[in-house]
């Protein structure tokens, strides 16, 4: 060994080669890898979540907005007319007449009774059709139903003159004397503004039909007339003197409301066997009728009216401070021609007090007896009136109800029944 190097000689005698000495190496340790840096802070859901919900929102709004009006629910909206200084039934008819529902106040004032004074909302103002407008009105003087029950007529009419009312009168059959007054609407005591109509209801009384056989024609009418009747004469084929009565009916003798018609057959003079002829059909009602004023007048009262002139009556109770059931406006107005069976709207004060409101049970296609049991128990006074129909399976059926079932009217009301009759 010389300086780490060895030396080799072969046998053949070979040149020396010197080979190097082995390496030692060291073992390195590798420097520690460099620190990693934080990783970045996760980004935070809620806003993003709620930027979306409110994406969707605004999205859901958007569609709604623009597709309402392919239901036809968009609101239409009427401008509000002035009806200051008009007479409270001409401003509930504009009102009307708009789409609008009338609200009446009273209150005091010195502009005439019945003048619009004041309304809300004002005029011009734009709101939703059917929309409320309370309209304040001058308020009438008022008086208190005078008793005239048992009165005659005439002493009944001028009493309720004197208290300033006005006097309609309906004659009824009865056993009571002929004239004597039997009922009154508005009843005896309440208070209601001058100038309404009080209907009085009057006794034809029971007469005896006359004995008019053989008497000449002129002779045998006036005596019928004389006894409160009515005398309708035929003339038939008959061999008794011409102009003589042959036969009357009722007969001779017989008790009948006043007012009653009697028949009367006068004699033509001449022999012959034809039967006599029918009597003429009853001539038909006119095709149109004038609308009656029955504003201030109580309900049941106002549909009796209506009725009698061949108008059917609607029913709405509305917030009013006049007495509960009086008419505080109608539509169409009083005057007007309508065609006949033409519904005339009326508008019924609540009262200032109108305590429990009911819904009012639908009774039509019932028989009165049963509708009738069927609103008394509910709480509601019962009114029957006629009314023709052409459809033979409605004659005896109720037809139709004032204020009609599912509407709301105050415990103790008067709900009309339409029963149904052959149109003449």
């Amino acid at each position: 060994m010389n300086g780490g190097v060895r030396s080799f000689r072969r046998s053949d005698a070979t040149t020396l080669v010197d080979e190097p000495a082995p390496v030692v190496e060291e073992e390195v340790v590798p420097p520690p890898p460099p620190a990693q840096p934080p990783p970045p802070p996760r980004p935070l859901l809620w806003p993003w979540l709620l930027l979306l919900l409110l994406l969707v929102a605004g999205g859901l709004v958007a569609v709604w907005l623009l597709t309402r009006d392919n239901g036809h629910k968009r609101v239409s909206t009427v401008n509000v007319p002035n009806v200051v200084r008009l007479q409270q039934q001409e401003a509930v008819s504009r009102l009307n007449r708009r789409g609008l529902v009338a609200r009446i106040s009273t209150r005091s004032g010195s502009a005439p009774p019945g003048t619009v004074v004041a309304q809300d909302p004002n005029p011009g103002a734009n709101v939703t059709r059917r929309s409320v407008v309370t309209l304040s009105v001058s308020s009438a003087q008022t008086s208190a139903v005078p008793n005239v029950v048992g009165d005659t007529s005439p002493a009944a009419v001028e009493a309720l003159r004197a208290k300033g009312f006005h006097v309609q009168t309906s004659d009824v059959a009865s056993k009571k004397a002929q004239g004597t007054v039997l009922a009154e609407t508005p009843a005896a005591g309440e208070r209601v503004a001058r100038g309404s109509t009080v209907t009085i209801r009057v006794s034809r009384g029971l007469v005896t039909v006359p004995d008019v056989l053989g008497q000449p024609r002129d002779a045998a009418t006036a005596a019928v007339r004389g006894a409160g009747l009515k005398a309708k004469e035929f003339v038939v084929p008959s061999t008794q003197p011409k102009g003589n009565v042959v036969t009357q009916s009722p007969q001779a003798g017989k008790r009948v409301a006043g007012g009653s018609t009697v028949r009367l057959n006068v004699s033509n003079g001449a022999s012959g066997s034809k039967v006599p002829p029918p009597p003429p059909p009853a001539s038909s009602p006119p095709a149109s009728v004038d609308v009656s004023d029955v504003t201030g007048q109580q309900q049941d009262a106002a549909q009796q009216q209506l009725n009698s002139s061949g108008l059917k009556a609607g029913v709405v109770f509305v917030p009013s401070d006049q007495p509960q059931g009086t008419v505080v406006s109608q539509s169409p107005s009083s005057g007007a021609t309508v065609k006949r069976g033409t519904r005339i709207q009326l508008n019924v004060a609540l009262g200032s007090q109108p305590g429990t409101l009911k819904g009012v049970p639908d009774v039509r296609n019932l028989d009165p007896i049963a509708a009738r049991s069927k609103l008394t128990a509910a709480g509601f006074k019962v009114q029957t009136l006629p009314q023709g129909v052409s459809d033979r399976a409605q004659v005896g059926k109720v037809v139709d109800e004032q204020p009609a079932g599912g509407r709301n009217a105050p415990a103790g009301s008067v709900i009309t029944i339409y029963v149904g009759r052959a149109s003449s």
